[in-house]
């Protein structure tokens, strides 16, 4: 019995003194990762034409700022991983997938990106910072016939550095959705204030 509670409280402190140093070293990766916050406005052009865009304007679902935020951590050597929460509202009287709405309807989009900075092959920072993006999420569309699908991505972007961090992205997203043939496909425009939250250490070559 006496090596049995022996047996247990070393385990106990084993466990404890794991969870702690996991713990630290946790937060030693969250202090070294330089983190880039975004709010902003989106446009979802879902009219089943996706290269109309900007001609028809019919196909844009857009709702006042912001109505998408952000959340990007950098890895290493160009890399970094986002990602996003997205919301809009379809119309009465627009078009999706080629059909006119006749009563409102909402979007919910989730993504998990990577991107890649062009920048890191120049090997320092500059106000122009272009990127492409490449990812996975889900979709939701009230008013599709698959309404919840999953859909991969594939983008463009870029942020532009203006004052101690801060700065705007725009970017353009295509999304290829799962569920619901060619015509469910869809871009997304977005133009986010954004605002960078530097590491305690850096290294070099890192943005």
């Amino acid at each position: 019995m006496k090596n049995t509670k022996s047996f247990i409280l070393l385990f106990v402190l084993a466990f404890s003194l794991n969870f702690s140093y996991g713990q630290g070293e946790f937060m030693r990766k969250i202090k070294n990762t330089t983190w880039t916050f975004g709010l902003s406005d989106h446009i979802v052009v879902d009219g089943g034409k996706e290269t109309s865009f900007p001609f028809n304007t019919k196909a844009w679902n857009i709702v006042p700022f912001p109505s998408r935020i952000t959340v990007d951590g950098y890895f290493q050597k160009g890399w970094s991983f986002q990602t996003e929460l997205a919301y809009t509202k379809y119309k009465v009287g627009n078009i999706m997938d080629n059909i006119p709405i006749t009563k409102a309807g909402t979007y919910f989009g989730v993504d998990f990106n990577a991107k890649f900075a062009f920048s890191h092959w120049a090997k320092k920072e500059g106000w122009f910072d272009p990127y492409a993006t490449v990812g996975y999420g889900f979709t939701y569309r009230s008013l599709a016939i698959n309404k919840a699908t999953g859909n991969n991505n594939l983008g463009l972007g870029s942020n532009f550095w203006i004052y101690k961090g801060f700065g705007i992205n725009l970017q353009a997203m295509g999304k290829f959705v799962m569920k619901g043939g060619q015509k469910s496909n869809y871009t997304q425009y977005s133009f986010a204030i954004i605002y960078k939250l530097l590491a305690k250490k850096r290294n070099i070559g890192d943005k």
